[in-house]
């Protein structure tokens, strides 16, 4: 699944999957940009579907693509994490060296709860300001949509003023691309493993959110 380098300007986009919300993404990203665009996904029938010449289909695990071309990519390219996982967090744990050993912990309960927690397939936690299906083209305003409510502060936010120690905390905010579309930089994914680096062994919490929803997976490293 290597690419060539020269394929990557500062601008593209690496869209990680292409189910649902991944081919929507594409649809939106072609529609809005002239970035370069590339789309990651293992299942062939999925990238087919996929019609705009513009696209860059790319076969094969979406996690294993950034790990192969992670030297190449520029810190200004956007990941657009359309899988049913962590992404963030699958890549970490296998861009680590193979000397640290990480085990899954159970994301700690908070003083207040987190807004609508349930635990993810995987074993990550999710967290929203919603109780009720989003739509697709939400803009992210001050105040919901659907309720009216107003959001005293931003999702992302909340969860970086989160104190729990032991854990070592840290949130990588996704940027709205267009409305109900995120991702964030590839230079966010090299600090995430730089911080981590820099500070283990020890527990972690490693959380995506935007302003209304996120994902936080709990682990522990040990270089024993």
């Amino acid at each position: 699944m290597a690419i060539d380098s020269a394929q990557i300007s500062e601008d593209t986009v690496f869209i990680i999957g292409a189910g649902h919300f991944g081919a929507r993404a594409a649809r939106i990203m072609c529609q809005r940009s002239d970035s370069p665009l590339f789309v990651v996904d293992p299942d062939e029938k999925s990238l087919s579907d996929l019609n705009d010449p513009r696209i860059e289909k790319v076969l094969g695990d979406g996690i294993q693509f950034l790990l192969e071309n992670f030297h190449y990519l520029k810190q200004s390219n956007t990941v657009v994490p359309a899988l049913p996982v962590h992404l963030a967090y699958e890549w970490l744990i296998q861009f680590l060296p193979g000397d640290m050993k990480i085990r899954k912990l159970t994301v700690p309960e908070t003083k207040p709860p987190l807004p609508n927690a349930w635990p993810a397939s995987e074993g990550s936690t999710l967290v929203s300001y919603a109780d009720f299906l989003c739509p697709d083209d939400c803009p992210e305003p001050v105040h919901c949509t659907i309720t009216g409510e107003k959001r005293e502060q931003p999702l992302y936010a909340l969860l970086r003023n989160l104190h729990l120690p032991p854990f070592n905390l840290h949130i990588i905010r996704s940027h709205q691309l267009a409305p109900g579309l995120g991702g964030y930089k590839v230079g966010d994914l090299k600090g995430t493993a730089e911080m981590v680096l820099g500070n283990k062994p020890g527990k972690w919490i490693l959380g995506t959110a935007c302003k209304c929803h996120g994902i936080l997976t709990a682990f522990e490293i040990n270089t024993e």
